[in-house]
């Protein structure tokens, strides 16, 4: 938390922001990275980076320091307001500079292009944050030319820490508060606990409830502004609720999964990401007994897209309703790692993974077309000859349908062909 009186008109979380002359007030894991991982990068060797984590945590802090210490000339955009345009002319107006783009998981795939000629040839030096994994948010090209840090939350013994130096600051440098302050015993004691226990490790939120709570006059004053100041989730009970929803679905209780959507939806957490968690549950636990459980999640998405809040909040009960009252299957989510499997086995033993000629565009004359075969079935090995003997010493198939819904159906019909395949070889 920088000490700087200069700008006493700005928020206290800005006032309080740590620079390079105050590093010491670094505060949780932001400090052990600035001595620790971005020392190299202070020293002796500059590199792309992405600082994730949960908001408040230290990640704009660390890239302003990082500013500071270079050198270089310092330029900051946002991914909400900033695309391509200003990216490149960052880049042409501060060859060499240090570009921080905050909140750069919001630039969408065609936009992260843009960036590795920059990354590759070192036009500039990037410095992402980001509130959501990158792994899941950023291409593989950029993933491969940036290291990534992570960013905790801090603790509540840190978040007390701040809270205790907000204090000691404005009392001795906010002459106004110096001269309301009617009861220092009851901040420390109480006020300064209760908001760290309210701040979900989140620095900055807890430095503006602070900031607020010190100007009301009354106890009821207090109560609203406690009442009304809402959290968004820290990384750890973000993740919670979240799991919870997925598991109640997984166990068919849509009363229990709506809740703690909802719950979350009113903490302030992206209806979208909920979404996506839901797409991913529709093909890893319901997959082929019900196809249409992917179809409304996918379009549930979409829906929240094009409507917005808060009347987005309708299709997503729809979703997690549904998803969670339907049938379940995770057998397709199972055979991903079986056919792994068999892969691996294949290259450890040296074993070609070529597909037969057959399925290859040399071979296309000899493809025997299904279409052209009585239940459009041919009989046929399709996979790598070496492969298929690792299948057959298993003895069981990758994929294996359930007896629920619509994946029933597809049990029996792949039974029936493949019982007697040799039966069904009969053109049309």
């Amino acid at each position: 938390m920088t000490a700087d009186i200069s700008n006493e008109k700005g928020l206290l979380a800005e006032r309080l922001r740590p620079s390079l002359k105050t590093e010491n007030l670094l505060l949780g894991s932001a400090y052990k990275i600035w001595n620790r991982d971005l020392l190299q990068w202070r020293t002796s060797h500059k590199f792309h980076l992405i600082l994730w984590g949960p908001p408040g945590s230290g990640k704009t802090t660390l890239a302003r320091m990082l500013g500071e210490a270079s050198n270089l000339s310092f330029v900051t955009l946002s991914a909400v307001r900033d695309g391509v345009k200003e990216i490149k002319s960052a880049v042409e107006k501060n060859p060499g500079s240090l570009i921080f783009i905050d909140e750069i998981h919001r630039l969408n795939r065609a936009q992260q292009d843009t960036l590795l000629p920059i990354l590759e040839y070192s036009e500039a030096w990037i410095i992402g944050a980001t509130t959501e994994a990158p792994t899941t948010e950023l291409s593989a090209p950029i993933l491969s030319r940036v290291r990534n840090i992570y960013v905790s939350a801090l603790n509540e013994k840190d978040i007390e820490k701040g809270l205790i130096h907000s204090l000691n600051f404005l009392k001795l440098n906010d002459s106004k508060f110096a001269l309301t302050i009617s009861d220092d015993q009851k901040l420390t004691e109480q006020t300064i606990p209760k908001i760290a226990k309210m701040s979900g490790g989140d620095l900055r939120f807890a430095l503006n409830l602070f900031e607020n709570i010190i100007h009301c006059k009354t106890e009821d004053e207090e109560n609203d502004v406690y009442k009304n100041s809402l959290k968004a989730f820290t990384n750890k009970n973000h993740y919670d609720f979240i799991s919870a929803m997925i598991k109640s679905m997984r166990g068919s209780d849509p009363d229990a999964a709506l809740f703690y959507a909802i719950a979350a939806l009113d903490k302030g957490e992206d209806p979208l990401f909920i979404l996506r968690r839901c797409i991913i549950f529709s093909s890893e636990d319901i997959g082929n007994s019900d196809p249409q459980a992917l179809t409304l999640a996918v379009s549930a998405y979409r829906a929240i897209e094009c409507v917005g809040m808060p009347e987005g909040r309708i299709p997503l009960a729809q979703c997690v309703t549904y998803l969670a009252s339907t049938l379940k299957s995770n057998k397709a989510y199972l055979a991903i790692e079986k056919v792994r499997n068999w892969r691996v086995q294949a290259e450890e033993n040296g074993y070609s993974i070529q597909p037969p000629i057959e399925l290859t565009v040399k071979g296309k004359d000899k493809y025997k077309y299904p279409h052209n075969y009585e239940n459009s079935f041919i009989h046929f090995e399709y996979l790598p000859s070496e492969v298929n003997k690792i299948k057959q010493q298993e003895k069981i198939a990758a994929y294996l349908p359930s007896d629920y819904g619509v994946e029933f159906k597809l049990k029996s019909r792949l039974a029936d062909l493949w019982k007697n395949p040799k039966k069904m070889n009969k053109k049309v």
